[in-house]
């Protein structure tokens, strides 16, 4: 008799803060859970990450976060106030993009070496794989089948302007984590009370966190606006408040939230906290599957 596919992942971003939700899923690679997950919606690093659980290769997902990007860094600008200051005025007065974080780096990472990401896996898996995008062009989310041209996917589902870049120029989609909203919450959530969403938050969402830094949001939201045009602006400055509040998801009796306590940033590189941080997802996945049953 075939088991009962009766879970949906949603896995969120946050550059390196993604070590935690590449630690829940370690967690449930572990313990094997495949045969119980129906479909996995995942944005930014959280789509890399995901991709790698999908490909049995959660652990080497969690290798490179510590030996390529967070121990070398190398994914990130050396950045001086000089050339931060070169950059914001090349952004103001021709709309440059700062091209501070290299996706060609990651691209590299998973097509390549020991570290490459086992798309063939991906394809081949029964559980349906979708990133979340933003289209400049109608300022909308759209879901993309990520088992269809896997890499490239992941790469737009992490281009968050004006701050990534790639050389393979295309420009047709950008990060889905681009601007606050509550789109999960919609088209997952709502959409299938019949299932056990286990929604994954690599940084803790309440209204006093998000209120804290604000003023950060609304520097990034000025940067943004720049560089996609003021529609684009508009939209996101009436959204500043529309996260997916851990308040608002614990409303859901369908959904399980998972959320980082250790509270690493996204360009963290203290190792200990970053290795810190996974260990406590896997500790968090493990409850979770606890608490559903799973395991004793």
């Amino acid at each position: 008799m075939e088991t009962e596919r009766d879970i949906i992942i949603i896995v969120k971003g946050g550059t390196i803060q993604g070590i935690f939700s590449t630690g829940v899923l370690t967690a449930f690679e572990r313990h094997n859970i495949y045969d119980r997950v129906h479909s996995i919606y995942a944005v930014s690093s959280g789509a890399h990450s995901s991709a790698y659980f999908l490909a049995h290769q959660t652990e080497l997902a969690a290798q490179i976060y510590h030996d390529k990007l967070c121990k070398k860094h190398r994914f990130l600008t050396d950045l001086s106030p000089k050339i931060i200051w070169h950059k914001f005025w090349q952004l103001l007065l021709y709309k440059k993009s700062f091209d501070i974080i290299d996706l060609d780096y990651a691209r590299e990472i998973e097509t390549m070496g020991e570290t490459k990401l086992d798309v063939k896996s991906i394809k081949q898996s029964p559980v349906n794989f979708y990133v979340r995008v933003f289209n400049p062009d109608t300022l909308g989310l759209e879901y993309l089948d990520a088992k269809i041209d896997t890499i490239n996917r992941l790469v737009q589902s992490a281009k968050i302007p004006p701050y990534a870049y790639t050389k393979i120029k295309n420009e047709l989609y950008y990060d889905g984590g681009i601007m606050p909203t509550r789109d999960f919450i919609k088209n997952v959530i709502s959409k299938h009370p019949d299932k056990q969403i286990f929604y994954i938050f690599n940084d803790k969402k309440t209204v006093p966190r998000v209120l804290k830094y604000i003023l950060w949001d609304l520097l990034d939201l000025l940067f943004k606006t720049r560089y996609l045009g003021l529609a684009y602006g508009i939209k996101h400055f009436f959204s500043l408040f529309s996260y997916p509040y851990i308040e608002t998801l614990r409303g859901y009796k369908n959904v399980h939230v998972v959320y980082d306590e250790i509270y690493i940033s996204k360009t963290e590189k203290n190792l200990d906290r970053i290795h810190q941080s996974y260990e406590h997802g896997i500790y968090k996945g493990e409850q979770l599957l606890k608490k559903i049953g799973f395991i004793i």
